[in-house]
């Protein structure tokens, strides 16, 4: 029985109902059958194609999965060439061996690395593409490891009262807390790196001629970005390139003009201050001027480079055709347009588009172009009314049409394959529904596909292993072929087929940084070499008559297109161009070129005549570049043997330990009432299979010790998690009577010492659960949440024999054990684009099931089920304004007291804006009653309505020169909620309303972290517990 000395109410052992006990075994037989069900996918695929291995070097430590064995040999081998220049040229090496790991479950071709904690990098194998950023390189693999290292080089260099704390906090050079270097503006950091990739190779991005045609038409056409810009990663063309493209010319130039042993003193003198973001004062220490002086004398610098290019182009006689596509006017163009394709009559192209303001997809034009609509107000969204949208896809496609009709084309996309991969595959659309698609791949990693003139086989490029090669695809069957791969021959791009089906001409990049055009004769099966030299030669493109090659080449120092005549043997100019012409397309009559054309705005469909009578002769080739290193790098440690020979298996413990301890003090954590002071422990090994998250707390404010630790293993699949914690809080709304209580009793006050309205509560947590991925495609994606949580409640405040017995009855506190499985369902295919706030298009449904029982070792006895559906959609007017629609509920049958019912209210009046900056916490705004008190009603069962209308206002992208802080945008949003919590029958009049408005200031703090700041004005409409407020906090909308 209770005991009311302790005020302490439990609930009686009675034995479960039969009816209830029926019901309980029920749904964990559900529970486990959907569980059944699932796994065998799941374990048939539980990753044993990735068993990784290791090789220990000198200086690095390379994981790899079996079938990397020849990347991860190469990458052991050129690690340590980076490891011997860049810690001469950067005066700086890690004190401890970096660890790489090399992946190859993307067809993204990237990598990422830091020094905080420690030195690690993680590579991506995959190459990249055509007209990718970073397409110019002698070597992939080497300027891959060069970039990333520099990043360990540069980042790891700490001085000063730094280093000593790192040391403290550190466990000596096990890890680091602090990396100055890492807090600097991404072109510093990106700009550095890539100059060194281009410095110790022969091509790198500096050499680029994509790069310099970004920076030379950004010049002409007056949009050289502003200091504050390149700052913080505005919305300018090329967007995410910006901070390598400005980087590495401003620190090309700085080394060019005040010596390149400079860099790296700056790496030094910023790594030795412990307050960030003075990379102006840091630059002015080591060459005398401020950033703002160098970044104006750099300007200049370019303008007489690239006006004088520009007069050379000029004098040989412009050679460009007519603009067709402007999406959104000539302010923020088509962005990202590729692949233009003549349909069969040639009163159509077809192209890829991604503008940032719509979904991308494939889209046609009228050959002979479209009106335009000019662009305004956010995005400058304009538009072209006779441009069609076809196809909807999410990645880069290339669109090849099927027979003579244009009701069948075969594209390409990046999808999800066996839930984990990002590969690309083939796949066919027939008309007319924009969505409707079938997939002719399964996960074979192809791209660029172009299909036969006789419509049955489609040629395609496959990647695997670093590596990419031809293959066919016979589209009736299915069946796969692949052409036998040329000796050094590592990647091949873009293959098209000869009108008489006979040959396929492809570009192909081998040994020594030679990117050249061959054909392939199928009759014969060899293959000829075309072109031999250090151009890049891309896009390949067949006449009718078949005498004819077009392709793009930057043998000039500039994108143009040429023509390779088959009866001579001549190659000659075709284009002459200011910024560059790509992925040329012959009309089926043979006398017009569709290409893709490049302004400072970004790419679009361009239209010329074809006409052999204009061509011009060749310019002379590329100037002769530095000779390509060797590739494989071999040393002397090994003896002439492949490290790979003696790898070892993965072992996650050699990387799955403490290496850094990260204080916290005067923690003010939303949900929590006390300031603390504490620490917090983080381990992951390397790979990320398993980790660890610990932490502690001293709460200053009852002195007492709180703390959590949480353990992950993502290496099984599904991934399971676990966590363990205690924490402190005041539980209000009890009232209680007693004599003289402690004055350290949390309810205790000194104006009425007899009445106590709150107790001070310690919580005792374990938790179980289990993550399982059910869909994973290009635009849906579902998980399936298993989970086991026990909770102990108990009142610190037990004040025996001393209530009392006179007072009125005391509210007894809901204490003991709280247990509870959990099954929990979520879906979301929402989207959004680079010009819209937020979501614009797709909607979110979650729902979860809970159960408390005394089986599970509960107290009580519970059953609720909650769920939330959102819907967004974009209105057809331009402007991304967007209505916003959540509806949310929950029941409950009431076992758990005071524990159990939902509350309904607003947002606290203690969640300001600078509680929310310092907790680093944004506010979400989902299921909030706006205008009311938090936690207002209350009951077993709830509902809510919230609607939002958002208008983008204005488009600010302003800073102030190199201040470390950038103004992105202002938001209007319009909302109205209606809700109630309740336990007893009630009515809809009793639904509680309210109306109000935001306005949202996105902005980017330092250089680069991004928040919301809201201004909002609530008003409730119910007479009784309505109230206005006006707050600024830090949100994030629903």
């Amino acid at each position: 029985m209770p005991n009311p000395a302790k005020h302490e109410l439990r609930p009686p052992k009675a034995e479960p109902r039969p009816r209830a006990a029926a019901a309980l075994r029920w749904l964990f037989t559900a529970c486990l059958l959907v569980a059944l069900w699932l796994l065998p996918a799941a374990q048939a695929h539980a990753n044993p194609d990735l068993e990784f291995r290791t090789i220990t070097t000198e200086h690095f430590v390379i994981h790899y999965h079996v079938g990397e064995e020849e990347v991860a040999d190469r990458t052991a081998m050129l690690a340590e060439r980076a490891y011997e220049r860049l810690t001469m040229g950067l005066a700086h090496a890690p004190s401890i061996r970096t660890q790489i790991v090399i992946t190859d479950t993307t067809d993204t071709s990237n990598g990422f690395a830091n020094a905080v904690p420690y030195p690690r990098i993680r590579l991506f194998a995959a190459a990249p593409d055509t007209m990718s950023v970073l397409e110019s390189y002698d070597d992939w693999l080497d300027i891959l490891v060069t970039h990333e290292f520099t990043h360990v080089v540069h980042i790891d260099t700490v001085h000063g009262v730094t280093r000593l704390l790192n040391a403290i906090l550190g466990f000596g050079v096990a890890g680091k807390l602090l990396g100055p270097n890492i807090v600097q503006p991404r072109w510093v950091i990106e700009g550095l790196a890539t100059m060194y990739e281009s410095d110790t190779s022969a091509q790198g991005r500096h050499r680029s001629a994509l790069f310099n045609m970004f920076m030379r038409m950004a010049v002409l056409d007056g949009r050289f970005q502003r200091v504050d810009q390149i700052n913080s990663s505005a919305r300018v063309f090329p967007h995410g390139s910006s901070v390598y493209m400005y980087g590495l010319h401003i620190m090309h130039y700085i080394g060019m003009h005040y010596g390149k042993d400079k860099l790296a003193e700056l790496s030094h003198i910023y790594g030795s201050r412990i307050v960030p973001w003075g990379i102006n004062r840091a630059l002015k220490d080591v060459i005398g001027v401020d950033f703002d002086q160098v970044y104006e004398e750099f300007h200049t610098d370019l303008e007489r480079r690239f006006f004088a290019e520009a007069r050379q182009i000029r004098a040989r006689g412009l050679r460009q055709g007519r603009r067709l596509t402007f999406t959104s006017s000539s302010g923020s163009s088509g962005a990202h347009t590729r692949y233009p394709v003549w349909a069969p009559d040639d009163q159509h192209i077809y192209f890829y588009d991604d503008t940032g303001q719509v979904q991308a997809g494939i889209r046609r034009i009228p050959a002979e172009g479209s009106r335009i609509r000019e662009g305004w107000g956010i995005g400058n969204q304009g538009s072209s009314p006779d441009i069609e949208r076809v196809i909807d896809i999410e990645d880069n496609g290339r669109p090849s049409f099927i027979g003579p009709n244009e009701d069948q084309i075969v594209f390409d996309m990046v999808g999800v394959h066996d839930l984990r991969y990002h590969w690309s595959d083939l796949y066919r659309w027939k008309g007319p529904d924009r969505r409707g698609r079938e997939q002719l791949t399964f996960g074979l990693r192809a791209r660029s596909p172009d299909v036969s003139p006789d419509g049955r086989t489609a040629v395609f490029v496959r990647n695997d292993s670093g590596q990419s090669r031809i293959g066919m695809l016979a589209l009736d069957t299915l069946e796969v072929k692949e052409l036998a791969p040329l000796e050094h021959v590592q990647q091949v791009y873009d293959p098209d087929w000869h009108p008489d089906g006979t040959k396929i001409a492809y570009t192909a990049w081998r040994d020594g940084g030679y990117r050249d055009l061959y054909i392939y004769d199928l009759v014969a099966q060899t293959h000829e070499r075309i072109t031999a030299d250090r151009s890049q030669d891309n896009s390949p493109e067949w006449s009718p008559d078949g005498r004819w090659l077009l392709f793009t080449s930057d043998r000039s120092g500039v994108y143009n297109i040429h023509a390779y005549d088959t009866e001579t043997q001549k190659i000659w100019q075709v284009s002459n161009v200011l910024g560059g012409a790509f992925e040329p397309g012959l009309n089926h009559a043979g006398n017009e070129i569709a290409y893709v054309g490049y302004s400072s705005t970004g790419y679009d469909v361009w239209k010329m005549d074809f006409d052999p009578e204009t061509f011009l002769e060749p310019m002379p080739g590329i100037p002769a570049w530095p000779t390509a290193d060797d590739s494989t790098p071999e040393r002397s440690a090994d003896a002439g043997r492949k490290p790979s020979l003696n790898s070892k298996p993965y072992r996650f413990h050699r990387t799955f330990f403490p290496r850094t301890l990260f204080p916290s003090a005067a923690e003010f954590e939303l949900g929590s009432v006390f300031s603390s002071l504490g620490l917090t422990l983080a381990v992951q090994d390397v790979v990320e299979f398993h980790s660890l998250v610990g932490s502690f707390e001293w709460l200053t404010a009852v002195n007492k010790p709180s703390g959590s630790v949480s353990y992950r293993i993502s290496r099984l699949f599904p991934s399971f998690s676990f966590g363990f914690g205690r924490d402190y809080r005041v539980r209000n709304g009890y009232r209680r009577y007693v004599y003289d209580p402690p004055p350290t009793s949390a309810g205790y006050g000194e104006g009425q010492p007899y009445q106590l309205d709150g107790y001070l509560e310690q919580v005792t947590s374990f938790a179980a659960g289990m993550d399982l991925p059910v869909i994973r495609l290009a635009r849906h994606n579902a998980d399936l949440e298993l989970s086991y949580s026990f909770n102990n409640y108990k009142n610190l405040d037990d004040f025996d024999d001393i209530v009392d017995p006179n007072s009125p009855a005391s509210n007894l506190p809901a204490v003991g054990n709280v247990a509870s499985i959990e099954l929990g369902f979520r879906y979301d295919n929402r989207e959004g684009v680079r010009y819209a706030w937020g979501t614009e298009t797709g909607r979110q449904l979650r729902t979860n099931l809970s159960v408390s029982d005394k089986r599970l070792g509960s107290d009580y006895g519970d059953l609720r089920l909650s769920g939330s559906y959102t819907e967004y959609l974009r209105m057809p007017w331009p402007g991304h304004q967007v209505l916003a629609l959540r509806l949310s509920g929950g029941i409950s049958a009431g076992g758990l007291r005071g524990r159990g019912p939902f509350r309904l209210g607003g947002l606290s009046e203690d969640q300001d804006v600078i509680r929310t900056v310092i907790a680093r916490a944004a506010l979400g705004e989902g299921t909030t009653l706006r205008g009311y008190d938090p936690s207002q009603f209350s009951g077993l069962y709830y509902g809510l309505l919230n609607a939002e209308y958002r208008i983008p206002l204005i488009d600010l992208d302003r800073g102030v020169g190199s201040v470390p802080g950038f103004l992105e945008r202002m938001v209007a949003v319009v909302f109205t909620d209606w809700g109630m919590a309740w336990s007893d029958p009630i009515k809809f009049r009793d639904l509680a309303g309210s109306i109000g408005a935001t306005l949202i200031t996105s902005l980017k703090l330092g250089y680069g972290e991004r928040m919301s700041l809201f201004f909002q004005y609530a008003h409730g409409f119910d007479s009784e517990f309505g109230i206005d407020y006006f707050r600024v906090f830090v949100g994030r909308g629903f």
